[in-house]
């Protein structure tokens, strides 16, 4: 699924995700949603995960639960495209 959409079209799905979690509120790409200024508490990051892997078929290794990977939703495109 990842692979058949372009960095544009996964960006605003993981965005959709990200404003759904958190009911509605405006997320851009580069909207820190983890850590020190992130908008994103540990129960809804949580959520972001499993709705990520279910959503794009994948899974998270523990290794890719990092914040170079999770902290926007820039990053979060980035990763998902280095796995594709």
């Amino acid at each position: 699924m990842i692979e058949k959409m372009d960095r544009r079209q996964l960006e605003h799905k993981v965005a959709q995700i990200v404003q759904t979690l958190l009911g509605s509120k405006e997320v851009s790409t580069e909207t820190t949603l983890l850590g020190q200024h992130g908008i994103l508490d540990s129960v809804t990051a949580v959520a972001l995960i499993v709705q990520l892997e279910e959503t794009f078929e994948i899974s998270f290794g523990d290794e890719d639960l990092t914040l170079d990977n999770l902290s926007s939703v820039g990053d979060i495109v980035s990763f998902l495209k280095k796995i594709a």
